[in-house]
């Protein structure tokens, strides 16, 4: 396989990995009453994106092991950038709202 191959078949793999997650994270901040976030729909989200994530991996190391390098890190490289974006994006929706109560000294 073909390095650039490996490589554009990760940043696939790590968004596909990511989207679940992803998806339940959207309908939070949305706040989407008919599409709740739950405890159990998080849990199963990320149970998928493991899964998902360990078969393609499992696949690129028995086809073509010389690319399971490239393709890991470029797989690791694009889930951690889109949950990076999300994460600035909840903490910009948790600013907004100004809702803070207490008083931390």
């Amino acid at each position: 396989m073909n390095l650039s191959v490996a490589i554009a078949l990760g940043v696939v793999s790590g968004l596909a990995g990511a989207m679940p997650s992803a998806y339940l994270f959207e309908v939070a901040l949305r706040g989407e009453p008919s599409r709740a976030a739950s405890v159990a729909r998080g849990l199963v989200s990320t149970m998928a994106s493991f899964a998902m994530l360990s078969l393609a991996m499992l696949a690129v190391h028995l086809l073509a092991p010389e690319a399971t390098l490239a393709f890991g890190c470029a797989t690791c490289a694009t889930f951690l950038a889109v949950w990076g974006i999300e994460s600035v994006r909840g903490l910009r929706a948790m600013r907004a709202h100004g809702n803070v109560e207490g008083k931390d000294e």
